[in-house]
């Protein structure tokens, strides 16, 4: 073994070390269990785009089971997902778990602080409250926008996430994304201006 990384460090160049180096750190920051999900949410953060409108066809209004949908919040109080519908909504189904979750949710939150009280922001997960609070204080992310729901309605149904939806005033999904995106961009925000005016 002495021999081979002797040969190893000869013939190879610093850079090439590093890098190796590097990897090998990687691979096992993915290996340790109490590490991999905050080093996956990273690279996932790191390759994320931002998402693109449905097109006009894609684009449909949501149903009235939707819109009588019922969400708690984390101290149990229910809302009807109809009352939010006054203002654009970007809603998340999104778990602690789940690292392209993890790596998405602060450029929703800085989205969220960016546009105040003009769009309403609804990240809904199914797990047990006090998993959900524990989660929310240990990264500071406060309490707001978050609920609590154990359905979703078919018009939100999907076998993935994260998902995300914006949604116009009135109830017309104008933007369905599977998977982690980048939230806080240009993009996004041109988008959900056009559907607040």
């Amino acid at each position: 073994m002495k021999k081979y990384l002797t040969n190893y460090f000869k013939k190879k160049k610093p850079f090439t070390i590093i890098t190796d180096i590097l990897f090998i750190v990687l691979i096992v920051l993915l290996i340790i269990p109490s590490t991999r999900k905050d080093v996956s949410a990273f690279f996932i953060r790191l390759t994320s785009f931002p998402p693109a409108a449905l097109s006009s066809n894609e684009q449909y209004t949501v149903n009235n089971d939707a819109k009588q949908w019922v969400l708690y919040d984390l101290s149990g109080n229910k809302t009807a997902f109809a009352g939010m519908l006054d203002k654009p909504v970007v809603l998340n189904l999104w778990a602690t778990w789940c690292p392209p979750c993890i790596a998405e949710l602060p450029g929703l939150l800085e989205l969220r602080n960016d546009y105040g009280t003009k769009a309403r922001f609804v990240f809904v997960s199914n797990e047990n409250p006090a998993t959900v609070k524990k989660f929310l204080k240990k990264h500071g992310y406060g309490k707001r926008g978050f609920y609590l729901s154990a359905r979703v309605p078919a018009d939100f149904a999907t076998n993935s996430i994260p998902t995300t939806y914006i949604i116009s005033p009135g109830g017309k999904v104008v933007l369905k994304k599977r998977g982690a995106a980048r939230w806080n961009s240009g993009k996004v925000k041109r988008l959900i201006d056009n559907i607040t005016n």
